[in-house]
């Protein structure tokens, strides 16, 4: 088996081995993946923290021994939370922007291996947790976290703040505390604990939503009373209630409630 690891900002992941084929999701900065199947040009990935599958370009593929990558999930990974970082690789001096949501193992005296590329990072200083009384610390980070994608576009297939989808909001909104969620919002509504009663609903519950044939098709996290933060159009802030997301905008229901489920 042969693996690989992100050594760039993102890499496109793409339903089918074409460039004009859908883009499912992105490879953000320090993501592993086994390859499957090489395709021509093109890698048929699993990525090894959630085991979604796409395809990527072959002249991407930075190679991760195998030893490594059965090692690479549980090792204690530095979180990006600013909007961006920037660190330089080492063999060409070149500098370039690492995006929110990344995820790669601390630097040893400012040096970073990830397969056959080299960086030198330096970490920014930690940022400062706000104080909320009525949420727990779990519930400070997600949020903290998770606003700071505010305004950013929706894109189908989207991880950065440059551009995000309804579920890859949540999935990377859980990582800041350590949880781990698939791709999906048809996946991630399998987890967690049903909460029945819109009284019951608190910061940090996931709600998802459903078509008229009953498939999950959105999901947001509920940051206050009778408030959702979900990716529509742009990472925005909505009303919620027990009929769906209500945009105050066009004062319309746009999202029917499906289910609210707890994670934390």
């Amino acid at each position: 088996m042969k693996y690989g690891i992100a050594h760039i900002s993102q890499i496109s992941m793409r339903e089918e081995p074409a460039h004009k084929s859908q883009l499912v999701s992105q490879l953000l900065f320090g993501d592993a993946y086994q390859i499957d199947e090489i395709v021509g040009d093109w890698l048929k990935i699993k990525t090894l923290d959630c085991g979604y599958e796409g395809y990527i370009e072959k002249k991407l593929w930075n190679e991760m021994h195998e030893k490594d990558a059965a090692e690479y999930v549980a090792i204690k990974k530095y979180l990006v939370t600013d909007y961006l970082i920037f660190i330089k690789e080492f063999e060409t001096n070149v500098t370039f922007p690492v995006f929110m949501g990344s995820s790669f193992p601390y630097p040893q005296d400012k040096m970073l291996i990830l397969g056959n590329s080299i960086f030198v990072v330096e970490l920014p200083e930690a940022r400062t947790l706000s104080k909320h009384p009525h949420l727990t610390e779990q519930q400070t980070v997600l949020i903290q976290f998770i606003s700071g994608y505010l305004r950013a576009p929706y894109l189908w297939g989207g991880r950065t703040p440059a551009g995000i989808d309804c579920s890859a909001l949540v999935q990377l909104a859980f990582k800041s505390v350590n949880i781990s969620l698939p791709r999906d919002a048809s996946q991630q509504v399998n987890f967690g604990t049903p909460v029945d009663f819109a009284t019951e609903w608190q910061v940090g519950d996931i709600a998802f939503f459903d078509n008229e044939e009953g498939n999950i098709i959105h999901t947001g996290i509920i940051c206050g009373k009778d408030k959702i933060l979900h990716s529509s159009g742009f990472v925005r802030i909505d009303m919620l209630d027990t009929t769906g997301i209500y945009n105050m905008q066009i004062e319309k229901y746009t999202h029917r409630l499906r289910i609210v489920k707890r994670m934390l």
